[in-house]
């Protein structure tokens, strides 16, 4: 059995969940004066969560992060937000979670979701799991921060 696990967020668990967001996403606050949409608002993970959309990773039954992802239709799954709190890192959780979630929604033929231009090993992780980026923009056209989109097929 896998050091690793997904469980299903509840109700209870979302402070804890933002709380851990908003110290994962601070060095893209530092780098991109922001941090990623919707993080910093309680009642969005609280949606999140009564959507069945968000789940806590476990590594050692020790809370490690969180995964949020969206079911988008026609066999593809969105990863909205994917982290792993510091001192999980380098311990193969990200590889592992990743992996699990892969299975979480029916006929998922593919997943897909976006990181930050700079965000170098986020690239890296991504690409080394089998994604290819597909594309880049601008969420805001008159601000140079840039968001790459990346994208992975499965069972081809």
């Amino acid at each position: 059995m896998s050091d690793t696990q997904l469980v299903l967020a509840t109700k209870n668990d979302a402070s804890l969940l933002q709380d851990s967001a908003l110290a994962a996403f601070q060095e893209d606050f530092n780098l991109y004066g922001g941090f990623p949409p919707n993080i910093e608002s309680l009642t969005w993970f609280d949606e999140c969560i009564e959507n069945k959309q968000f789940y806590k990773i476990l590594y050692k039954n020790a809370f490690a992060g969180g995964l949020c992802i969206e079911d988008a239709g026609e066999g593809v799954m969105d990863i909205r937000y994917i982290y792993v709190s510091d001192a999980f890192q380098n311990n193969g959780v990200g590889q592992a979670v990743m992996s699990m979630a892969e299975t979480l929604l029916p006929n998922i033929k593919q997943i897909y979701l976006l990181t930050p231009y700079k965000a170098y090993r986020n690239h890296y992780f991504y690409e080394k799991l089998g994604f290819k980026k597909v594309g880049e923009f601008h969420p805001d056209p008159d601000d140079e921060f840039m968001v790459f989109e990346y994208q992975k097929y499965l069972h081809e």
